[in-house]
């Protein structure tokens, strides 16, 4: 009995000394570091993002005109006005058909791409950055550049066919509802195909060529392989690749702008413009709001049921594959032996080596149609800003200008008096606005993100840091239009409308959770030996970071800082709604303006404008092409 009574009481002094997990923490407890660590970006994304989204929720749920100033509390009446009308669930079918196009358009030439570009070749890294060229342009500029293209008397696309003897084709391409539709989704598709081939190219770098090898040894055709082992191994990137594209979709605004306004009558009128309509031209911010929240929970399901769909699938009595540990956290899987039956070999129709003349020459036409898919119209944006403006505005139209000059570029940045259009004198200060905009902006992210990306990664199960880091995942499917309203408001109080550090703050609602992910995501790749070798040697862990981490995630931090100056200089509804003066415009801003305002012989200078403000992207794409593709590979080799 003595002894059974000592027993019980060392076992419950050894289960009393365990240590006790609080309640927003499972497994290790994080050092106090951690916390610290994280605070500057949580606190930030709080203030910057939290507050303007409570407000948007408070608008949500009440009656509110800025003008009266009339507030009254509805509850979810504008929930249920918003799914009575039948412009909302027009506009829903819309964007269905939008986003679908989209989606399947991106993934399939996205995969195209990145499967040819994928393959050895002389000049595959000119191509690469030729390929991201489209990314790296701002909406903006491609609304203009593909809108004077499908125009209707002056298009250039009805020049081309005139130049062919092919005049009877031409047609006002954006005049039709359901062409109209599909021609700005296809537009979309253009711009963010890339983003789609880099992400899937990354995933290819990752995998392993043992696997085809085997394959081929076993008597596999490429068709086979692919199918077989490209497509299995892609199906995480493909998961990641289809919720971004569908989110970029759902929240497409900016090329509506520029080129239909939801035109022609409500044809291009997706979810994003109907918002915006409502709360900025109808002034009706409780159902604007509604809508956009409503959008933003399509955005979720979207998520979650591509995650049902592409996401890995185990089920209980399934064996747990084999996994190379690199430490607690960080696993790469090896690949699951794959089941491949190779189909009874019949004789070539051709001799071996006409087969691979012709393969050659096929794969040539490949690179060359994707160099034609990528560079084409922006050769052509590069020829209108050089073509002198009569030659723009000639009827019947022609691709053909009859003289070059560079009158429009010396018009916009060198203005003169009377000689210069208004809104061509403001180009040169907006280029300007737009590189500090864009430099403090990422500066501020690449000096607290980094800190809570290893925080995120070396802790991802306490609750805390869980809930931050899903929370910056929530503002990510939030639509900027969301933010807005509530930053205008508090800008007019606090005296931040039309000044670059409101500009900085709006913008960094945006690049702090998508830096912080990226961070995350970098910081998986690397061992945690590296942390507890420089631990043993003596450092702190600030010391850690400084001295030992972040030169190892250089590549990392150098695709973060490229993929925030993009996405800053390329930002346009913050610039239009919280600035109203040259002195903190974007170019984003006043290319907007040449389209309201611009007369004949304005169309010059606005394509002028347009390439000199796609030029310091685009230079970004070809000069720093390498760390994209890194900065991709280090998250998507995630499964």
């Amino acid at each position: 009995m003595i002894a059974d009574e000592t027993h019980k009481q060392e076992t419950h002094k050894q289960t009393d000394s365990r240590p006790r997990r609080r309640f927003w923490s499972r497994g290790p407890r994080p050092p106090l570091f951690a916390y610290l660590a994280v605070s500057p970006t949580l606190v930030f994304v709080a203030l910057i993002v939290g507050m303007p989204l409570v407000y948007s929720v408070w608008l949500a749920v009440h009656k509110a005109n800025p003008i009266t100033r009339k507030n009254t509390f509805v509850g979810l009446d504008n929930f249920r006005f918003v799914l009575s009308e039948t412009s909302f669930w027009n506009a829903f079918g819309r964007t269905a058909h939008f986003v679908g196009f989209s989606l399947v358009g991106t993934t399939i030439l996205g995969i195209a791409i990145a499967l040819v570009l994928h393959e050895p070749f002389r000049g595959r890294g000119f191509m690469r950055s030729v390929m991201l060229v489209p990314w790296a342009m701002a909406p903006v500029s491609i609304g203009v550049l593909w809108s004077f293209i499908y125009a209707g008397d002056i298009g250039t696309l009805n020049g081309l066919l005139h130049d062919l003897g092919l005049g009877f084709l031409a047609t006002a391409w954006l005049g039709d509802g359901n062409r109209a539709l599909n021609l700005v989704a296809l537009t979309h598709v253009w711009n963010q195909t890339p983003l789609t081939a880099l992400m899937v190219l990354a995933g290819l770098q990752s995998m392993p060529a043992s696997l085809h090898k085997a394959a081929m040894l076993d008597g596999a055709g490429p068709v086979t392989r692919f199918f077989r082992i490209t497509l299995p191994w892609l199906k995480p990137t493909l998961l990641f690749v289809s919720i971004i594209a569908t989110i970029n979709a759902l929240m497409a605004f900016d090329i509506i702008w520029i080129m239909t306004r939801g035109g022609p009558g409500e044809a291009t009128t997706v979810f994003a413009w109907l918002g915006y309509v409502y709360s900025f031209q109808f002034l009706r911010f409780g159902e604007g709001a509604a809508m956009l929240y409503l959008l933003t929970g399509l955005s979720f399901l979207m998520a979650v049921f591509y995650v049902l769909v592409l996401g890995p699938r185990r089920s209980r009595h399934q064996a747990i594959p084999a996994a190379t540990a690199l430490d607690d956290d960080v696993a790469v899987r090896s690949p699951r032996p794959y089941s491949i039956k190779v189909p009874p070999t019949r004789e070539p129709l051709v001799s071996p080596a006409l087969r691979a003349v012709l393969a050659r020459l096929g794969f040539r036409a490949l690179v060359l149609t994707i160099f034609l898919w990528s560079a084409l119209p922006v050769m052509l944006l590069i020829l209108m800003s050089i073509t002198p403006a009569s030659d723009l505005i000639r009827v019947p139209p022609s691709a053909i200008p009859s003289a070059l000059t560079f009158d429009n570029f010396r018009a916009v940045l060198f203005p003169e008096g009377g000689t210069t259009s208004v809104q061509a004198k403001r180009v040169p200060l907006s280029l300007l606005n737009s590189l500090i905009v864009g430099a403090v902006s990422v500066a501020i992210a690449l000096a607290v993100t980094p800190f809570a990306g290893y925080v995120f990664a070396r802790w991802p199960r306490a609750r805390l840091f869980q809930g931050g880091l899903w929370s910056m995942l929530f503002t990510r499917m939030t639509p900027a239009l969301t933010l807005v309203l509530p930053f205008f408001v508090i800008y007019r109080t606090l005296g931040l409308i039309d000044t670059h550090i409101g500009l900085v703050i709006a913008h960094l609602s945006i690049l702090l959770p998508l830096i912080a992910w990226m961070m995350k995501s970098t910081f998986e790749g690397v061992p945690k030996s590296l942390d507890s070798a420089a631990r043993i040697d003596g450092c702190s862990h600030m010391q850690m970071m400084l001295r030992v981490l972040l030169p190892v995630i250089r590549p990392g931090l150098m695709a973060a800082a490229i993929f925030g100056f993009l996405v800053s200089w390329n930002e346009f509804l913050f610039a239009v709604i919280l600035t109203s003066t040259p002195d903190a415009q974007t170019i984003p801003v006043v290319l907007s303006g040449f389209l309201a305002q611009a007369r004949f012989h304005e169309y010059g200078p606005m394509f002028a404008a347009s390439v000199l403000s796609v030029l310091p992207p685009v230079v970004v794409a070809f000069v720093f092409q390498r760390y994209l593709v890194e900065g991709a590979l280090s998250g998507a080799v995630k499964g």
